[in-house]
């Protein structure tokens, strides 16, 4: 029981990555807002604190290295993974980025608890390099591009605790986007922690730098369905196989003959022009190839209401980039 008065006591004590140290000549008065729960007691012991609720608007770009493990294809219902599969299509390089805006909502629901939702639209492509393997034979690498739109909405927590100027944050959070070329949301869960320092100026402003770590990783480890034709998603994929085909050797030439020829008999009894107008439905799993990415930004408080921010994180296969305004009020 002694131990549980301690955490309470901790936990009272502590300070947002904004708050600046008591001052015990300030006359009490009562808290003027509904949040944080226990916003009272945070005033009574003089503390800074931010106003409780915010509206950030942010520019995030976020680039992922993926391993395909898993790939199953059937063209106008007509199954052709036995021909084409992860083995003989050879996965080597998937790259997935998107860019695009980030409103995010945030509430103190206590003073070491900052609540919030986000949405955002965003654009992106996948950028896949293929090594084709077929009897016993490596082929040149081929490379494609699909791009496409995404919704993503989400939301999470992050606990912080600050001692005289410096702080620590623990983050977390989940978030779901849906795309025209997937039938299932992709989810991601992503986890981070922050130490850093914070400035106070003669202005009034206020300025925070810090380092960390964030931790990226899907939820739905199971994989994706999607149904697309080829010239949907890539227009120029006949003119891109046709340059690739007439840079084979002869030998190489036959063998891809034999695989067209392969899946050309297995759609004899359907009607179409090109292959690339049929309807494409696929089972995709992938998984990161590296979760963790080293990060550093900054915090600059410009007001009691206004602020802008920057981050920044990078590892050997993935890259993470947020800028933004935050705008904060009280009620």
């Amino acid at each position: 029981m002694k131990k549980l008065f301690k955490v309470i006591i901790l936990l009272l004590s502590t300070t947002s990555i904004f708050a600046q140290s008591s001052d015990s000549t300030q006359t009490k008065k009562k808290y003027p807002y509904v949040f944080p729960i226990l916003g009272q007691q945070v005033q009574d012991r003089g503390i800074d604190f931010p106003l409780p609720a915010g509206i950030s608007l942010n520019y995030v770009f976020n680039e992922m290295y993926l391993d395909i493990t898993q790939f199953e294809m059937s063209i106008a219902g007509k199954d052709m993974t036995d021909i084409l599969n992860e083995q003989t299509l050879g996965f080597k390089k998937t790259r997935a980025f998107t860019n695009g805006l980030n409103l995010r909502a945030d509430l103190f629901a206590l003073p070491f608890m900052n609540v919030y939702g986000l949405f955002s639209r965003s654009v992106g492509g996948t950028e896949v390099s293929l090594q084709p393997q077929f009897e016993n034979v490596t082929f040149p690498e081929f490379s494609s591009k699909v791009e496409f739109d995404a919704v993503t909405v989400g939301g999470g927590a992050t606990f912080h605790y600050a001692y005289k100027k410096y702080f620590v944050s623990v983050d977390g959070n989940y978030s779901s986007s849906k795309s025209a070329l997937l039938e299932q949301s992709v989810g991601l869960f992503t986890t981070s922690m922050r130490i850093g320092r914070r400035f106070s100026f003669k202005n009034k402003t206020k300025l925070a730098f810090y380092i960390g770590a964030m931790y990226r990783n899907f939820t739905n480890n199971e994989g994706n369905t999607g149904s697309v034709t080829i010239n949907e998603a890539l227009p120029n994929l006949d003119n891109q196989i046709e340059e690739w085909y007439n840079g084979l050797t002869a030998p190489q030439q036959r063998i891809i003959d034999r695989v067209q020829a392969r899946i050309e008999e297995r759609l004899s009894d359907t009607d179409y022009d090109k292959i690339t107008d049929l309807p494409i439905a696929y089972f995709i799993k992938k998984d990161l190839i590296k979760q963790w990415t080293f990060q550093f930004g900054f915090n600059y408080e410009l007001s009691k209401h206004w602020s802008v921010r920057g981050e920044y994180g990078v590892s050997d296969f993935s890259k993470f980039l947020l800028t933004g305004v935050n705008y904060r009020f009280g009620f």
